[in-house]
């Protein structure tokens, strides 16, 4: 047996040194279990981190093995076809991509990535567009520094500006705040004090005030979006008849919404 093994040895190495055609590996002479006992690091990389990939056997990819077949690292396209979605249009796969951790990306090691970006992100690329700032004139590694959401893979609005007040928090600036249109500033039901971080002098006269509106909160009649105002009507209606009809504005009697005369 063991000359037998020797001579068979002895065969491959003469077509080798031949040029002979060899033909590529096939399913019938390896499985995924033999690429285990080799690269045992990269199924437990794949297993771990390999997202989709990790669904695929080794062979679904590696059509071939060295040394009877060169062609071992496949191109991405074998299975990421450029008419599905304009990401896989882009060049350099590699560039942000490694198989075995796909998903895995340091934004930060690469200079410019915005238009990987938007080929995927598309509906942040046209809110960025259509509400320029700061923000969109930037890459996007400017601010994300891996692929995800998840703690640390992206900075926070508190890294780069100071808050309103001292005990803002994230979770108090995306209340008013989107980070790809910071300038357009919405929001839904918003605690007054948050508005009293930057209009403390309205707050002051809200707190003084013996009137209704003193127990309101901002946004009942500043809604949605900063800078509203809703008109004394909306809520009052013309309680005072013909009167209307004379004064019209009605803080011409009542001289300010937020420390109301009688």
């Amino acid at each position: 047996m063991k000359s037998m093994k020797h001579t068979l040895l002895l065969c491959c190495a003469a077509v080798a040194l031949l040029g002979l055609a060899q033909p590529a590996l096939s399913s019938e002479t390896l499985s995924d279990a033999d690429c285990v006992k080799c690269h045992l690091d990269a199924v437990k990389d794949v297993a771990d981190n390999g997202a989709a990939h990790n669904e695929m056997g080794c062979q679904d990819c590696h059509l071939e093995h060295a040394p009877l077949g060169d062609d071992i690292i496949p191109k991405c396209s074998l299975c990421h076809a450029a008419d599905e979605t304009a990401h896989y249009t882009l060049n350099n796969c590699a560039g942000c991509h490694y198989p075995h951790h796909p998903l895995i990306i340091d934004f930060s090691a690469l200079t410019d990535v915005k238009s990987a970006c938007i080929s995927c992100h598309d509906d942040k690329g046209e809110e960025m567009a259509a509400h320029p700032s700061a923000h969109s004139s930037q890459d996007c590694n400017e601010c994300h520094t891996a692929h995800g959401l998840e703690e640390g893979q992206f900075s926070t609005c508190l890294d780069c500006h100071d808050g309103h007040s001292e005990t803002m928090t994230l979770a108090d600036c995306t209340k008013c705040h989107k980070p790809h249109s910071p300038v357009e500033v919405t929001y839904d039901e918003l605690p007054s004090e948050l508005c009293a971080s930057c209009h403390g002098d309205i707050a002051a006269m809200l707190a003084q005030s013996t009137k209704h509106h003193g127990t309101m909160m901002c946004s009942e009649c500043h809604v949605d979006e900063h800078m509203t105002i809703t008109t004394c009507n909306d809520c009052h209606g013309e309680p005072h008849g013909v009167m209307h009809q004379k004064y019209p504005n009605c803080v011409e009697c009542h001289i300010d919404p937020h420390a109301l005369a009688e």
